[in-house]
């Protein structure tokens, strides 16, 4: 609701401006009361209260609710995210074995997040993660820096029949996951709180669309690595008998994927708009690559399970291409979103 105010001159220079009593009262303000201003780009100043802390306030998660014990691990992970510091999963019974070891396992895949207290019919979960001590930029780099190890690994072990490669690319899963969802809880204090926002460096809430995006990115990322890396395990014992020429339109596909990966990544970081625009490009290469893949594959590979294997790791490799694109197309939104400036390629 639109309210006006006038200024009023007090003193030699000082302007002042009433508040409106019903948000005054709602708010709980007295004198005394820190009141907070953000100046907005349009030189607008927006105007607010830091949110009373609910850090002590136990969510209670009914077990009883939740049969499946994968829904109910959905559920802390949920309130997890959400910035949620004490969770009391409670039983009127008793808690099943497997709703205890799937929390369990949650808690371990999850940063700052343990069990304080148990009983026969209810667990204790207490989170403490200061969103100071994990700037934005920082834990962005971080998960990059996993997936694209993960991929470069999961590409290698493929070309080169290296089962052990890929089950490292499928053991750092674990730590990209726990990554991500420590991003997300950051991002959704950030929301929460202006403060706390800038706490973490961030200085545009649209920072906080952006990184939601880009970390949603590198996860699904990881995830395709993850899926390249247990296909290529199916492979065990058919490499001798793929061509070469399919391998080397395969490794040529991987490569120019961790390339649009690296690329998009680093326009991220400097903003460097002929950098993005460069990995966009690349993904029609890769498209091109795509197809003379499938025909190829059609035309000299005869086993039907190497086939499949195969075609379906492309795809993941698509998708990989898919979601490095789109990340190297938010840094140019990024670059076009700055006040005052214009995309400048270095």
């Amino acid at each position: 609701m639109k309210t006006i105010r006038r200024a009023q001159k007090v003193g030699h220079s000082t302007l002042t401006v009433s508040l409106p009593a019903e948000w005054v009262k709602r708010n709980g303000l007295e004198k005394g009361s820190p009141i907070f201003f953000y100046e907005e780009k349009d030189g607008s100043l927006r105007l607010y209260v830091e949110p009373k802390r609910v850090d002590d306030e136990v969510v209670i998660i009914d077990a009883d609710r939740y049969e499946d014990p994968l829904t109910l691990a959905k559920v802390v992970v949920g309130n997890y995210v959400l910035g949620r510091s004490l969770l009391k999963i409670v039983s009127e019974r008793r808690l099943k074995r497997e709703q205890i070891e799937v929390i369990r396992e949650v808690t371990h895949r999850l940063m700052g997040i343990g069990i304080v207290e148990t009983s026969e019919n209810h667990l204790l979960l207490q989170s403490s993660v200061d969103p100071k001590s994990f700037p934005l930029s920082t834990m962005l780099k971080r998960l990059y820096m996993i997936v694209s190890t993960m991929f470069k690994e999961a590409r290698d072990g493929l070309i080169d029949g290296d089962i052990e490669l890929s089950k490292d690319a499928m053991s750092r899963e674990y730590e990209a996951d726990t990554t991500y969802w420590l991003i997300s809880r950051l991002l959704s204090s950030a929301q929460q709180s202006w403060i706390t926002a800038q706490e973490m460096g961030i200085i545009d809430p649209m920072e906080i669309i952006h990184a939601s995006l880009i970390s949603r990115f590198l996860e699904m990322i990881g995830d395709h690595s993850e899926y390249i890396a247990k296909k290529s395990m199916e492979l065990k014992g058919l490499w001798d008998d793929l061509p070469g020429d399919i391998m080397n339109l395969l490794e040529q596909m991987g490569s120019l994927a961790f390339t649009i990966i690296d690329k998009a990544m680093e326009s991220i970081i400097t903003g460097d708009v002929k950098v993005a625009s460069d990995a966009i490009k690349m993904k029609e290469v890769v498209e091109l690559k795509e197809n003379e893949f499938l025909g190829a594959l059609q035309n000299k590979i005869r086993d039907l399970k190497a086939a499949t294997v195969l075609r379906s790791i492309v795809w993941d490799i698509k998708m990989i291409v898919e979601y490095s694109s789109a990340i190297a197309e938010i840094a140019i939104d990024k670059v076009l979103g700055k006040a005052g400036s214009s995309p400048k390629a270095k």
